[in-house]
């Protein structure tokens, strides 16, 4: 009797933890990334990408650089909250640019990216 509670209760406790396996914090840019009603840029899961001007190219993270290259490589931090993605360019005194997992219409877009928290890098 003893050997099968404490089979029970192992096992209720490693199907709790069964959904923590393999959960890595890290961020994923994958997806369709918008500026307003613009499609910025189409990012895979392959490794490849296509920008709102139809260019592909590829990208790769490292941390919480994202790399994209269409001619020549350029590195941005980046940081995906909810359904929000921040780019900014390495190394550079450019603003950061927010960007949606969905087309927003251009009037209500500056007011949704107002409401957001920019991460620190910004």
């Amino acid at each position: 009797m003893r050997k099968i509670v404490f089979l029970l209760t192992f096992m209720m406790l490693a199907s709790s933890l069964a959904g923590c396996a393999g959960d890595d914090d890290e961020p994923s840019p994958i997806g369709e990334w918008w500026s307003a009603e613009t499609m910025a840029v189409d990012i895979s899961e392959d490794g490849t990408l296509i920008d709102g001007d139809g260019n592909s190219g590829t990208w790769s993270t490292d941390g919480e650089i994202l790399t994209m290259t269409i001619n020549d490589p350029a590195n941005f931090n980046f940081a995906v909250q909810g359904d929000w993605m921040w780019l900014k360019v390495v190394d550079d005194d450019d603003d950061c640019h927010a960007f949606s997992s969905e087309s927003i219409p251009n009037d209500e877009y500056d007011d949704r990216v107002s409401e957001l928290t920019p991460p620190s890098f910004c």
